[in-house]
């Protein structure tokens, strides 16, 4: 997904960043480009330094092509579509498990709901509905194509109810923010006690990663800034009073059909 052309970007766009857990500068793994996957001497979280700066990666998502191309809408046979739908379904019927089929009034927030696609469903389903996204030609498109409730900004920037969701989703994100560690303590924040919270991301430590290194297509070092693996991702959860239940990494469940290198996991507010 070439979005930027690299080849443009000036030394200015570019920031040295150091681990968001132990606050200390990683060791080099191997080099895309002019990104270095580093990994942290002390916990061994992985992740891209240097990165493009905050605003350089804002132009990334605001591009008009950036959810067309991950929805396949540009597409004649959208098989990128048919996957999301199954993965919305599966991922919401595995919810609806852990609520004990109780969904009624159940009220699910999704952070990065892009289009309100996952959302939409939720809310066919019986959930009260809200979303956040970063970018603000998604978020008018959610609005208009299904009259989401959505708010522009980060979660957190925006005020929301402390206390307050059932669920809190974000699927494939966790990996492109600023800071995983008030991102988290955000999510903590807004969620129920003992409330439910459900996510994707790509880990490293997967076959196809280890195979390719820098050659990995999920790689995306413009994109995907902070590169976990089932036990970093366990710490910094746990770092955020968030105990991390299930981790799901089959690629023939519905909630994560067909990927060989990405999760899904679940975890739970810890009161």
């Amino acid at each position: 997904m070439a979005l930027l052309q690299i080849d443009k970007l000036k030394q200015d766009d570019f920031e040295e960043v150091n681990c968001f857990r132990c606050g200390v500068k990683g060791n080099l793994m191997y080099r895309r480009g002019p990104f270095g996957v580093v990994k942290c001497p002390k916990c061994g979280q992985m992740f891209i330094s240097p990165r493009l700066h905050e605003k350089k990666r804002e132009e990334i998502y605001e591009n008009s092509n950036y959810f067309e191309d991950i929805y396949g809408f540009s597409k004649k046979v959208n098989l990128a579509l048919v996957l999301k739908k199954i993965w919305d379904y599966g991922r919401l019927s595995l919810i609806r498990a852990l609520l004990q089929n109780q969904i009624k009034g159940k009220k699910i927030l999704e952070i990065g709901c892009a289009y309100g696609i996952f959302l939409k469903t939720a809310r066919k389903m019986g959930f009260e509905v809200t979303g956040i996204e970063i970018s603000a030609k998604a978020l008018e498109k959610a609005k208009q194509n299904f009259d989401i409730t959505a708010h522009l900004g980060t979660i957190e920037k925006v005020q929301l109810p402390e206390n307050y969701y059932d669920v809190v989703c974000f699927w494939d994100v966790i990996e492109h923010v600023e800071n995983p560690a008030l991102f988290l303590q955000s999510v903590y924040r807004t969620t129920k006690n003992n409330g439910i919270i459900a996510f994707s991301c790509p880990y490293i430590d997967s076959i196809p990663s280890q195979i390719l290194k820098s050659r990995w297509w999920t790689l995306y070092p413009e994109q995907h800034l902070w590169q976990f693996t089932p036990y970093t991702l366990k710490m910094a959860f746990s770092d955020a009073h968030l105990q991390l239940l299930k981790i799901i990494r089959a690629p023939i469940s519905p909630t994560n059909l067909f990927r060989l290198d990405s999760l899904v996991g679940i975890a739970r507010k810890i009161a």
